[in-house]
């Protein structure tokens, strides 16, 4: 009796917690003598979500994981929720938050087009850090030794230099709105029939939000090259959380970007234009402008929330006189609404089709007024377009508010190239790509999870007088901070919280710092 007892919890030891939630289910089944021949629909739903998770499956995002560790910057306990589900606040702006590996958050479009591309369907994988080597390569350039993508094969042999090098980021575009809304999307349905369209195109790093997504693409590197593992870590030295970009700081980006190195290879001359709509997008594609050694400031324009404007660093970076007295606040009427919801403030606008008008605005006249194309060096274009990720965030892809926004993101994209294309005709090359989608409506509310309840049942369980066990939980990190001094002192270890978390039936896998850490280093 005792060697079984001694196998049994072995066993249950190693299937994880998420096998005792299914051996306790049907114990219960058992004790209570009821004859259940076939579970309810909930308790079949339970069941499902309770199964010991796909081993492959957990190997990939631990790898995912691994690629984005960076020693003082990747959280204590990392977690991945349960496909359908997904990690929240309670915010009315983020009913939907993306930040998983699941193909609705990791599936991204990427196609490159020009007169230098072989148009044609790429069915080979590609990931986020491909596109600038790819793209240093048609400017005459390579990437320096951190970047850990390859160079596509998109481009014609013998292609000519082009003139501008355009790179187009949309943020939170999942790749299956290519064929759900291509009839709003006319332009870029036209632009993916006449490109190097890839099929297979993933981001293979966890968490994939912003910040993340926006760094990779531009260093070429994966997040454990760059440092950039989050929207946010917490510093513990300053018991606080550290917002990275914030105030379009570009140095918590330990790695050169494409800007960079154009700017650094001719010596200053190429235009380099960056802009997007939050400081963690903007700042990334814009690089270190002046304030790296050698460096110039490039013209970044980063939007203000609080007050409506376009800004910028101006340490490191230039804001056109032009762009900088411009206002979103001209962009809605007097009652302020659109689709019969309130958009009367900067920040609330953003959550509209209003806002890509704005958006290409800046763009536009940073184009017609930058001499863009005038000399023989090359000129760099770099643009977050966020209506996507604004408007899935608060309404989700399936709303009606996303369609008109794709279709307004589209009509203002076409008003930007054909700026584009009065001053460099068709002798550009354009990439297209996302840096990270979106979750749909879940499937019962009950799968829409909070942040905080997360936080709370942690206290709750381990810490419930203090609580201050865990220090930082940002859903979209996929990664939660714990005070380690804290954890010691109640006799506890991450595995204990982790085993805590796996039991939860929205739960798919936790990992540790040590797990990942582990990880990274079998990986070098």
């Amino acid at each position: 009796m005792t060697r079984r007892r001694t196998f049994v919890l072995s066993n249950l030891r190693r299937c994880g917690a998420s096998l005792l939630v299914m051996g306790l289910v049907a114990l219960t089944w058992t004790v209570s003598g009821e004859q259940v021949t076939q579970p309810s629909e909930r308790d079949a739903l339970r069941i499902r979500r309770s199964a010991p998770p796909d081993s492959a499956a957990r190997q990939r995002f631990l790898a995912m994981f691994a690629r984005a560790y960076f020693p003082g910057r990747t959280g204590q306990l990392l977690i991945v929720p349960r496909e359908g589900d997904f990690i929240t606040r309670a915010d009315p702006n983020v009913e939907y938050m993306h930040g998983s590996p699941w193909s609705y958050d990791v599936s991204i479009p990427l196609m490159f087009a020009g007169p230098a591309v072989k148009t044609g369907v790429f069915s080979v994988p590609a990931a986020q850090q491909d596109v600038a080597p790819t793209l240093a390569v048609a400017l005459g350039v390579q990437m320096p030794p951190t970047a850990t993508g390859r160079i596509l094969p998109v481009l014609r042999s013998g292609f000519a230099r082009p003139r501008v090098v355009m790179l187009l980021v949309l943020d939170g575009m999942r790749r299956d709105y290519f064929d759900r809304y291509a009839a709003s999307m006319p332009t870029l349905t036209a632009l993916r029939r006449q490109s190097a369209w890839f099929t297979q195109a993933q981001v293979n790093v966890l968490p994939s939000n912003t910040a993340v997504g926006h760094s990779t693409i531009s260093t070429g590197a994966d997040p454990r090259v760059h440092g950039i593992t989050g929207v946010s870590v917490y510093d513990r030295a300053q018991g606080r959380r550290h917002d990275l970009f914030a105030g379009g700081l570009p140095h918590d980006l330990v790695a050169l970007t494409l800007a960079d190195v154009w700017q650094l290879a001719t010596a200053g001359r190429a235009i380099v234009l960056a802009q997007g709509s939050i400081d963690r997008a903007a700042t990334p594609l814009a690089g270190h402008g002046a304030c790296q050694l050698n460096g110039a400031p490039v013209v970044l324009a980063s939007y203000d929330q609080q007050t409506g404007n376009w800004t910028t660093n101006p340490n490191c970076f230039r804001l056109p006189a032009y762009v900088k007295d411009r206002n979103a606040s001209a962009l809605w009427q007097a009652d302020g609404e659109w689709m019969s919801h309130k958009i009367d403030s900067a920040a609330a606008v953003r959550y509209s089709a209003l806002f890509p008008a704005f958006e290409a605005d800046a763009m536009t006249a940073m184009i017609e007024r930058e001499p863009v194309g005038a000399d023989n060096v090359a000129d760099l274009i770099l643009l977050n377009y966020k209506g996507a990720d604004f408007v899935g965030h608060k309404y989700g892809p399936d709303s009606s508010e996303l369609r008109v926004t794709l279709g307004a993101m589209d009509r203002h994209l076409a008003r930007m190239l054909r700026a584009l294309e009065a001053k460099v005709g068709n002798n550009y090359l354009l990439a297209v790509t996302a840096d990270h989608g979106m979750p749909s409506e879940p499937s019962s509310p009950d799968r829409r999870h909070f942040a905080q309840s997360i936080v709370d049942l942690l206290h709750e369980r381990f810490d419930p007088e203090a609580k201050q066990l865990i220090t930082s939980f940002e859903p979209e990190n996929s990664q939660l901070f714990v005070d380690e001094d804290r954890l010691s002192a109640l006799h506890l270890t991450l595995r204990d919280l982790a085993h805590v978390l796996e039991s939860q039936p929205f739960v798919f896998a936790v990992f540790t710092h040590d797990d990942v850490r582990l990880a990274a280093n079998a990986a070098k």
